[in-house]
């Protein structure tokens, strides 16, 4: 599993770029899925945007999970500023094996992770596997509406003209190959998202 090569350039565009769109998805999150407590799971959880937006808004105790030791240390130090350190674990790991009981989860998020895992059909078993029955997962990457995305495609793409290219090709792949993937788990059933809020795989086990 690949991801970024460089977590300190990765946690500023995070934090002055890409930061508005972490509520909105969470709060789309929470709509969708209404799961407000319990045990949530951010996987490939990077600088942990996304998962700490999450608990901010329930009463969640957030896991956050990476590769990386250093994403991990972010995740710990921004968990630390938002007073979350009571409601936080962090675990360093890879998707494919992930060092976690069977359903130990209510609640699986991801957020731009997924195109660069290795094996997708082992990546996603893995999380249906630690999703509790009745849990749900909501997988997959976007940027929240489209006026978000049309802010943040522009600065991106003022900065490096070349910033989507290390993914893009990626995209289409995953995004072929999933609903063969989802129908092969022992899943209750999985509805994709696929609108202005992005590309977004709902699992319910």
């Amino acid at each position: 599993m690949k991801g970024a090569t460089n977590p300190q350039s990765f946690d500023q565009i995070v934090r002055e770029i890409f930061s508005p769109i972490y509520p909105v998805i969470a709060e789309q999150i929470v709509y969708k899925t209404r799961i407000t407590s319990g045990r949530c799971l951010d996987v490939g959880c990077g600088t942990g945007a996304l998962g700490i937006a999450v608990a901010k808004i329930t009463n969640m105790h957030v896991t956050f999970f990476d590769q990386s030791e250093e994403m991990l240390g972010f995740s710990e130090r921004y968990a630390a500023l938002n007073d979350l350190d009571n409601r936080s674990a962090f675990i360093q790991g890879d998707v494919h094996t992930i060092p976690i009981p069977d359903e130990d989860f209510h609640l699986i998020i991801s957020r731009g992770s997924s195109p660069f895992w290795d094996d997708w059909h082992k990546a996603y078993s893995e999380i249906v596997r630690v999703l509790k029955p009745g849990g749900i997962a909501y997988i997959g990457g976007g940027f929240g509406n489209a006026q978000l995305r049309e802010n943040i495609v522009k600065t991106m793409s003022e900065n490096n003209p070349n910033w989507r290219n290390s993914f893009k090709d990626k995209i289409k792949p995953e995004r072929d190959a999933l609903p063969g993937i989802l129908r092969s788990l022992p899943i209750l059933h999985f509805n994709i998202i696929d609108d202005e809020s992005g590309f977004w795989a709902v699992i319910t086990k």
